[in-house]
């Protein structure tokens, strides 16, 4: 099969870095049992719905902590993919990726040699808004990706959420421009590897906060302290989208009761479900 030069440049690029790896493979199993290994990745899609999307470009990036201490090493693999549906042109006009750019290049299902070569080695998975990645890297690499349940995902977005909790905006690219995260960062926005490094970097900020200084440099406290409820200020569905909560509560306790009876609430929206429990005094 004929690959663009692109595709081609990062193929040959992976084959070299697994050569490095093969050499190196009795120095990773040297590695002390304290030390962690986390999986930040980012996916470039065919559009913003978990569900049907697609990946049309991956990048991982396999860091080794001592604590909450990066160690330096780190193993990357990216690539542009072909998905099985055309790239529409809002998603373009995101991630700059075009359905002629990936004309050439490999479906998913060739590359899942390559990512089991970190997945298997990752204790832990990160993302700004995690869900979403796993949710699609789940359904297309099922065998890759089951294993990591929610004590296992460190979502940055929620991070942030907790503590910038005043800050207008916790999108990845308002939080890097806020708190100068991309400064040793080379390449281009929106395309998943420096999108991995800047998750990397927020990930790091973060864990200088004083949020984070009672985790006693413990991945799974952070990963508790992630999944803490938020408090959610505004309806984002339903009649009374874009509405406080608060107000709502206040006003309409008919339909707030009507809510809390729904089986999905707390399934699909935990946050808002502990919201209304905690404004109203209900029980669970």
């Amino acid at each position: 099969m004929h690959l663009s030069k692109n595709c081609s440049l990062q193929f040959f690029d992976f084959l070299i870095r697994i050569e490095i790896m093969n050499k190196t493979l009795d120095l990773f199993s040297a590695i002390p049992q304290g030390n962690v290994q986390i999986l930040f990745l980012d996916t470039e899609t065919t559009g913003p719905d978990p569900d049907t999307a697609e990946v049309c470009e991956v990048a991982f990036l396999l860091a080794e902590y001592n604590g909450f201490s990066f160690t330096g090493k780190t193993q990357i693999f990216e690539t542009l993919i072909k998905p099985s549906i055309p790239i529409p042109p809002e998603a373009s006009a995101v991630n700059h990726i075009s359905n002629k750019m990936i004309s050439n290049c490999l479906p998913a299902e060739d590359f899942i040699e390559q990512i089991s070569n970190l997945t298997q080695q990752a204790d832990y998975i990160s993302a700004h808004n995690l869900p979403y990645d796993y949710t699609i890297l789940k359904r297309q690499y099922p065998s890759l990706f089951s294993r990591f349940d929610k004590t296992k995902h460190i979502d940055t977005l929620r991070l942030s959420r907790h503590i910038w909790q005043e800050i207008p905006s916790h999108a990845l690219q308002a939080l890097r421009y806020r708190f100068e995260l991309d400064l040793n960062i080379k390449g281009e926005a929106h395309r998943a590897l420096f999108d991995t490094e800047l998750v990397q970097s927020l990930l790091h900020f973060s864990l200088k906060q004083e949020l984070c200084d009672n985790l006693q440099k413990d991945w799974l406290s952070l990963v508790q302290l992630i999944d803490t409820p938020l408090e959610v200020k505004i309806f984002t569905f339903g009649k009374y989208r874009g509405n406080l909560v608060e107000d709502i509560v206040a006003k309409d306790a008919p339909y707030i009761r009507w809510l809390l009876k729904q089986s999905w609430l707390s399934e699909e929206q935990p946050d808002l479900y502990n919201t209304i429990l905690s404004k109203t005094g209900a029980k669970k």
